[in-house]
């Protein structure tokens, strides 16, 4: 369930999950500084990018994401502090704290994720809608969350079924969208030759990156199911899975950054046109606009797609 205010006699159980999350943050912020180094700076060398060429709206989600999860540690570690000392009122308001905050960075990378595909096939609002349900669906069992947290009664069948139902469509939406992001990419890359071998890269980067995702949404999910009955556990794996959603949103920026510059410096040792696929990188990590290139573009990409009668792409995050 959410962070629960944890009894004196639970602190010692709850050591495991307390160390990893400080292990994990100290992991986030490693790869927060790389992929402020993508964002900020030039492909090649240490030169401030021009305000132009920001992309701001994800330089803003990363510092959101950032702001979120700094604030929870310092808040998981008040409220081991508050339990410990026996204040129980402190303790249940720092966790209403840990649990908004918690559940708002879930549900901004979930979003993220839902902008990636709708983009990727070129603002489909076919492809996008049972995602966004499902995202809307989380907004509302959270707000039911909050409400039974806030009750005397917190852990009932009720509440118990609300946040199972929660990780669940969390855990849907990102293998519907890293599928569906992943399936595309690979028409598109047999579609195109030329530049098949990037785009299955590329295909990779996501598919690696939303499986690392997974991999702690699943157990997460399990332990909801067994929970109260198993919570040093439920504790464990619900920590991992907050701060695996910032690191999984900056390995990506990480990845598709350095892939960038790799094909960017071939291009021009080639002759080519440094704007080439460094276009197709930038909207895979976010929906950049797209521009075209004389031999590589997401909008002769769409051309193709619609001709084959197959659907296009027009940008990819």
């Amino acid at each position: 369930m959410a962070p629960t205010v944890i009894p004196p006699s639970y602190i010692q159980q709850y050591l495991i999950a307390i160390m990893l999350q400080s292990f994990f943050y100290a992991l986030y912020l490693v790869s927060l500084v790389h992929a402020f180094r993508w964002l900020l700076y030039e492909e090649e060398g240490w030169t401030l990018k021009s305000r132009d060429k920001v992309n701001w709206l994800l330089l803003t989600i990363s510092s959101f994401v950032c702001m979120f999860l700094t604030v929870d540690v310092v808040l998981t570690a008040l409220l081991q502090l508050t339990s410990a000392s026996g204040m129980p009122i402190e303790a249940f308001q720092i966790g209403i704290a840990s649990l908004v905050v918690e559940v708002s960075t879930l549900l901004i990378t979930d979003a993220v994720l839902i902008i990636r595909c709708w983009l990727v096939y070129q603002r489909s609002r076919r492809v996008a809608f049972f995602p966004l349900m499902l995202w809307l669906a989380n907004i509302a069992l959270f707000i039911l969350w909050f409400i039974f947290y806030m009750s005397p009664n917190s852990i009932n069948p009720v509440s118990l079924f609300t946040v199972r139902l929660f990780y669940c469509c969390t855990c849907a939406i990102n293998l519907y969208t890293t599928s569906a992001i992943v399936y595309q990419l690979r028409r598109v890359a047999r579609a195109h030759s030329g530049r098949s071998s990037i785009l299955y890269r590329i295909c990779r980067m996501v598919a690696t990156t939303g499986i690392l995702y997974t991999l702690t949404s699943l157990p997460l999910v399990m332990m909801a199911f067994l929970f109260p009955k198993h919570r040093p556990a439920y504790a464990i794996c619900y920590t991992v899975n907050v701060l695996m959603a910032g690191i999984t949103f900056n390995l990506l920026l990480i990845r598709v950054g350095q892939l960038r510059a790799e094909v960017e410096m071939d291009d021009n040792g080639d002759g080519g046109s440094p704007d080439g696929t460094s276009v197709v990188f930038s909207t895979v990590a976010f929906g950049v606009p797209t521009l075209a290139t004389n031999d590589f573009s997401m909008h002769s990409v769409g051309a193709h797609q619609a001709g084959k009668g197959v659907g296009s792409m027009s940008a990819s995050k």
